[in-house]
């Protein structure tokens, strides 16, 4: 018999307080908008729903101290570990939304943002000069992406050698079975850690072989080469998060079309879009004050939606020219003003609705990639579009 699958209003509230309170009174929603108590109690939820305990362990790594946070649950050995890695401006406590999610589904959540620099940005001299271009440039170069590669690879073995050595709680981790998630910058250091070809950092960790990855925002540009080919060394099962919305305030990444792009060039099997409804940027995040240059950034439309598309050469529109920076002859400028037309502002509702949908569907995708859980893989093809409806949209292959 199929089990029943439902998630408890306890986790739907613990998982959405870092972000919307609960309150005594629903939030503003639409007509079509279910109350996000419904809304969760008709998803999915792992077999396991277990209180969470959370550590912080700052150790020097390389010179450097770095703070590591571990969230798992009170009771359980041999967890499954994920790998959470933060956004860029934000410490490693970041994502409390999604990592107690995951730990309260029974897994190891080790949290950590390797370079002291990419915790720091806004309090930089270029954040305090105002040139977040320049930042986010320096920021994902991939120069700097092999440090952080390396910095993420020290730290692992230095969590691998307290595992081996019985230290708690670090011996309850089972190193067999990881996966590697993250928002943003983080996102984008997860798929270079599956696979990802990037240009001076290709070289894969030697501390940890994971089995999935979870890119909650991903980094998508054509400054960094041919989507042709930089994904083909991607085989792992993937899931990527984003919306119709996501915006990158930096300018790195070329819009929320091309960050859903990404999918179709991903090779092989198991790969997973989840695409949702209006939210935007920042929500990605997981935190309660998602950190960055963005006074805009809880609303569903930019304080400037369509300048940054333009092209340097107005004409180049009509031409189909390669000058603007969307980089693609134009015509994504075009759709992505479409796009932005369309999108209507987000209820708190709303938003809080799309956090508890990236909640369950990666909560899912774990269970079928890290537990090898047959019914998580069939609720992920069979069940998590119906469930989601209008909110949101899940393709696979």
């Amino acid at each position: 018999m199929r089990r029943c699958r439902t998630l408890t209003l306890a986790l739907a509230c613990a998982v959405s307080a870092s972000l919307l309170a609960c309150s005594s009174e629903p939030p503003q929603r639409r007509p079509d908008e279910p109350l996000p108590q419904e809304f969760a109690a008709r998803g999915y939820s792992s077999v396991e729903q277990a209180a969470v305990s959370h550590t912080s362990h700052p150790w020097v790594v390389a010179g450097q101290t770095i703070t590591v946070n571990l969230d798992m649950p009170e009771r359980g050995d041999r967890l499954p570990l994920v790998i959470y890695v933060p956004g860029l401006g934000e410490a490693s406590d970041a994502g409390d939304a999604w990592r107690s999610a995951w730990a309260g589904a029974g897994y190891a959540v080790m949290s950590v943002q390797p370079l002291l620099e990419d915790a720091t940005a806004w309090s930089s001299d270029l954040a305090r000069d105002g040139d977040f271009v320049k930042l986010g440039k320096q920021r994902h170069a991939p120069a700097v992406m092999a440090d952080r590669l390396r910095r993420l690879d020290q730290v692992l073995g230095e969590a691998r050698r307290r595992t081996s050595a019985g230290e708690a709680p670090w011996q309850r981790v089972a190193w067999d079975r990881v996966a590697i998630a993250g928002f943003g910058l983080g996102a984008y250091t997860a798929m270079a850690v599956a696979g990802e070809r990037i240009s001076s950092a290709d070289q894969p960790l030697t501390t940890v072989s994971v089995r999935a990855a979870i890119a909650l925002s991903p980094y998508v540009s054509f400054s960094q080469g041919s989507l042709d080919t930089r994904y083909k060394g991607i085989r792992l099962p993937t899931l990527s998060v984003t919306s119709d919305a996501d915006r990158d305030v930096l300018g790195q990444a070329d819009g929320p079309l091309l960050r859903a792009a990404a999918f179709s060039h991903l090779q092989g099997n198991d790969k997973y879009l989840l695409s949702l409804r209006s939210l935007p940027h920042a929500a990605f995040s997981g935190s309660a004050h998602a950190a960055g240059p963005q006074p805009e950034r809880e609303a569903g439309l930019p304080a400037r939606p369509f300048s940054w598309l333009a092209p340097a050469d107005p004409s180049a529109q009509r031409r189909g020219g390669r000058q603007g920076p969307v980089g693609d002859g134009g015509q994504l400028a075009i759709m992505e003003r479409e796009r932005w037309v369309g999108i209507q502002p987000l209820t708190a509702t709303g938003l809080e609705l799309g956090r508890i949908a990236i909640q369950h569907v990666s909560t899912a995708f774990l269970d079928a990639y890290l537990k090898d859980d047959a019914l998580a893989r069939e609720w992920l093809v069979m069940n998590a579009q119906r469930w989601m409806g209008r909110s949101g949209e899940l393709r696979h292959r």
